[in-house]
């Protein structure tokens, strides 16, 4: 029997045992699928369960998605991660992903990212549809990366031609099977990797400041057997997710398949920074080194080494023998020079928009929330953890919240994600005590629970799927307010006294917020029925500041 079948199975008995809130209702079959379903959301995404919680659309009339995951990129780029999960407690049977979901799952991207097409879908899958098209028809280009989870198999032939047939030559959309295997190497991610690297022709290597490099070109097949073998665990220290296809991958992908531009790959790519505790080889031998490593990372051009992966992959025959690939290669150690290797991290990825969550997290305010929570009872995860529990607030959540709730930027907490530790970092976290913290993301977790639920009232049933980032602000604004006190007057000292007073008020202050929102809403469309105003229109609504200037308006008056 496969043993990480076993240990995936046993995670989720785990998950539903200490987070019976999230699995309210259905039997203990759904129940363990969506257990299954949130773990590899959050393995694929490289995210915290907590956090992944918010993407899932499970349900009847799921739209043919089980979850979705929608950030907005640079140059009218929309990068959407669809995801289909089919869970088999059958652990001893390794049965393909069936063909007849690969097929739906066709037919669901070519109805969503279509908005003259009709498709039935339940609250959750409407609300995730209608955002996607009101960033389409706000000229965004999708780039979709449909994602088959299970615990077995890839899909058949007969599955591959469903993708064949609909979507050969299509450059925005791509397809990929994520196992048992790929979440237990999330689990498992401190993978110290030790091997060897074969360079091509003749390289540098020099020693300076008690350290060494190496610089020498390797074969784009060298780059492919490491990923095949290593994965995502070599991208460890690497701070720039991976989104699949976009228009710099696809640039990269389009030179190694250009029969001309082929061969100069080498001149066209920055190539790959890559550091190790250390690396050996036959400095007799004139070139063509075998160069042996300990603990191997690469921590720039992760998302090329990607995408010469899936290339390689995806056109065994192309022989891609003769091209190559710059490599910088570092033997560095964290021990005479601390934090040397995360300035190098840095310093070889700030020239692009870049996840710093990693690189920010042994920061010395990071570091004073964790405390500062724990204190206060609460958990603070300043790195990425696949523990699920209501009292861990992962830094990701606690930026997000802190954002809308008391930064005053509802309207950009949902798509600016990818910021937060960049570009936003110093907004989102400077003079920021864990009680401020921690009731801002009370407040939130609130707020997106109720927009879940149904309602016949109307204009609230209107604005809810979309409003929660401002229902959250607002409450903020209600509690500070109540106590007659500014933010920084938030401490630990009474933590506890508004704390009470929000969980025995939030029904009374979300109730009044929705009202209230009502009332804007209906000044902003110039419009007494928001049943008229479509999901779209709304959706695209509240990614603008100027409904935050109105409802500010209505305030004053």
């Amino acid at each position: 029997m496969d043993i990480a079948k076993q240990i995936i199975d046993q995670r989720i008995n785990i998950i539903l045992e200490g987070n019976e809130e999230i699995f309210i209702g259905g039997d203990n079959e759904r129940n363990r699928s969506k257990a299954f379903l949130l773990l590899g959301v959050a393995a694929y995404l490289d995210i915290d369960i907590t956090e992944a919680v918010q993407y899932l659309t499970d349900g009847g009339n799921d739209g043919g998605f089980d979850a979705a995951y929608i950030v907005e990129a640079q140059d009218s780029q929309l990068n959407v991660v669809l995801f289909q999960s089919k869970y088999s407690r059958k652990l001893d049977v390794d049965s393909n992903f069936p063909a007849n979901a690969v097929e739906k799952a066709v037919n669901t991207v070519k109805c969503v990212f279509d908005p003259s097409t009709q498709i039935e879908l339940n609250l959750q899958s409407r609300k995730k549809v209608e955002e996607i098209r009101s960033f389409i028809l706000d000229g965004a280009i999708p780039y979709v990366t449909f994602v088959m989870l299970n615990n077995g198999l890839p899909w058949n032939r007969e599955g591959q031609n469903h993708i064949d047939n609909a979507f050969t030559g299509q450059s925005q959309v791509r397809f990929e099977h994520f196992s048992h295997a790929d979440i237990m190497r999330y689990i498992n991610k401190e993978q110290v990797i030790d091997t060897q690297i074969s360079l091509n022709g003749k390289a540098i290597q020099e020693n300076f400041n008690y350290k060494r490099v190496i610089l020498g070109r390797v074969s784009v097949m060298e780059v492919y057997k490491l990923m095949e073998e290593f994965g995502d665990s070599l991208l460890e220290k690497n701070i720039r997710r991976y989104l699949g296809k976009n228009v710099v991958n696809d640039g990269i992908a389009e030179t190694l398949l250009n029969v001309d531009k082929r061969q100069n790959f080498f001149f066209f790519n920055n190539g790959a920074t890559m550091i190790c505790k250390k690396f050996s080889f036959n400095a007799l031998q004139e070139q063509n080194w075998i160069v042996k490593t300990n603990d191997l990372q690469i921590i720039n051009g992760g998302q090329t080494c990607r995408t010469i992966h899936q290339t390689v992959k995806e056109n065994p025959d192309i022989d891609f023998s003769q091209v190559y690939l710059l490599v910088r290669l570092y033997e560095v150690e964290d021990i005479e020079n601390p934090g040397i290797i995360q300035d190098i991290i840095y310093a070889t990825n700030s020239q692009n928009s870049v996840d710093f969550r990693d690189l920010k997290s042994n920061d010395e305010c990071q570091r004073m929330l964790e405390t500062g929570a724990r204190d206060l009872g609460y958990i603070y995860k300043r790195k990425r953890d696949n523990v699920l529990n209501a009292n861990v607030i992962p830094s990701t959540v606690a930026a997000e919240a802190v954002f809308a709730v008391w930064r005053d930027r509802p309207h950009l907490a949902k798509y600016k994600r990818n910021e937060f530790f960049d570009k936003y970092y110093s907004f989102i976290f400077d003079h920021l005590n864990a009680a401020q913290m921690i009731i801002a993301v009370l407040i939130f977790r609130y707020c997106d629970n109720n927009r879940k639920k149904t309602t016949h009232q109307d204009g609230v049933r209107e604005h809810r799927p979309y409003s929660q980032y401002f229902m959250a602000y607002m409450i903020g604004k209600q509690i500070l307010t109540s106590f007659n006190i500014h933010l920084q007057e938030i401490t630990h000292n009474n933590f506890k006294k508004i704390k009470d007073y929000f969980e025995q008020n939030k029904e009374s202050m979300y109730d009044k917020a929705e009202r209230a929102m009502v009332d804007v809403l209906k000044d902003y469309f110039n419009h007494d029925n928001l049943s008229e105003i479509d999901g779209r229109t709304m959706a695209a609504a509240f990614r603008r500041f100027d409904i935050m200037e109105r409802y500010l308006k209505n305030e004053e008056r």
